[in-house]
Formats: C-alpha cells, sequence, structure tokens
C-alpha cells in the first residue's frame, strides 16, 4: 500500500486540505494519505500557533467522512524539538513497514526543499507528490543552483497537474468570522473553534 504523509500546522485544517488528499486519491497516485500534524515545525519557530491538541482535534473532524483519509500523532510521540520531515519518515516507515511511503507537499515547500533537513535523503529515497500552489513556479532553471540533472528530473515529473485548492490557514484563522471566509472551514471544527475561543 502507498500512503503519502502529509504533513503541516493544520492551524486550522479547510477544505482546501480535504479536496487535495480527495483528488490524489481520486488520480489513484496513492492509496492513503496520512494527515501527521506538526509538534514543533521548523518553519514556525518564534509563531504563535494553536495547541498541538487543538489541531489533532480539528483533523479528526475534518476527516471523519472518508476511511482513506488517516491522522497519525507520530509527531507528538516521537517529541521531536524540532520535528524535521526525514525523521518522522523513518519513524512511520517502522510503523508501516510493509507500506510505501510518498511526501506530499505543495509547491512552495518544493520551491525551498533543498533548505530542508537532509534534503538529498528525502528525495532520493522518497517518492514526492507536488501539489501546485499559486505564486510558485517550479522550473528546472529554479532547481538548478541546487540540486543535480537526476534530482531535478525527479523533483519535475512530482509536479502535479491539478487544480489549485489554495486556501490560506492564515486568513483563515485572522477572519474566522467571515461567512465568505468561514465556508471553507466545516461546521464541526468551526463549532470546535468557536467552543475553545481560539483565533480571537
Amino acid at each position: 500500500m502507498r500512503i503519502a504523509f502529509f504533513g503541516g500546522t493544520f492551524d486550522p485544517p479547510h477544505s482546501g486540505h480535504l479536496e487535495l488528499a480527495r483528488h490524489i486519491l481520486k488520480l489513484g497516485i496513492t492509496d492513503r494519505v496520512l494527515f501527521v500534524p506538526a509538534y514543533d515545525p521548523p518553519h514556525k519557530l518564534g509563531q504563535q500557533i494553536s495547541s498541538y491538541s487543538d489541531r489533532y482535534a480539528m483533523i479528526e473532524l475534518l476527516i471523519t467522512d472518508d476511511p482513506e483519509i488517516m491522522i497519525s500523532d507520530i509527531e507528538y510521540r516521537a517529541g521531536l524539538k524540532p520535528s524535521y520531515s526525514v525523521k518522522i519518515l523513518k519513524l512511520l516507515e517502522k510503523e508501516f513497514p510493509d507500506d510505501t511511503l510518498q511526501l506530499l507537499i505543495g509547491g512552495d515547500s518544493l520551491a525551498t526543499l533543498h533548505s530542508w533537513y537532509k534534503a538529498k535523503e528525502i528525495v532520493n529515497q522518497y517518492e514526492i507528490i507536488c501539489y501546485p500552489r499559486k505564486g510558485y513556479i517550479v522550473d528546472c532553471e529554479s532547481l538548478l543552483k541546487h540540486w543535480t540533472s537526476k534530482e531535478i528530473d525527479i523533483l519535475l515529473q512530482s509536479v502535479l497537474q491539478m487544480p489549485y485548492f489554495d486556501i490560506s490557514s492564515t486568513l483563515l484563522r485572522d477572519n474566522i468570522t467571515d461567512k465568505k471566509i468561514s465556508k471553507n472551514v466545516k461546521e464541526n471544527i468551526l463549532i470546535y473553534i468557536k467552543n475553545k475561543g481560539l483565533y480571537l
């Protein structure tokens, strides 16, 4: 079985995250999507984010109707600070020894992938699935500075031709009470946010 590791802060999780997961499942390029909320995301150091337990609970509410979409608390259990993707992938391999792990990232992450911890190990050991993000064009020229020709071929082949599911968690946090914005958040998650007093 192929499992796509979908890491992120998910603060809050929204319809874009869910539709993306459903879309790549429909394309048949993976068999399961595994949401892995970040415990201590290195790219968010110094920023205020919701508690891990709240973000985890909201993802559970997001994926209630989709048996092929799962969630893992492995980053919390590992307690890594910061939690680098390659280390989490290694831990997931032990939990899913008979499965093939894939890394699901956006075009924004692909553009900066060279700066990730052990980036070349990730590219050479794991299949990458890259979904497009508005404003980020990944081409051979932009990758030449950081990757070999073989690695560039791998990265370019990972980019999917698909619709944008470009909803900003930042925008949602800042405007969570706006009806036009909140339509991108499931009703059960909006209720959770209100009850917990998040993003006030």
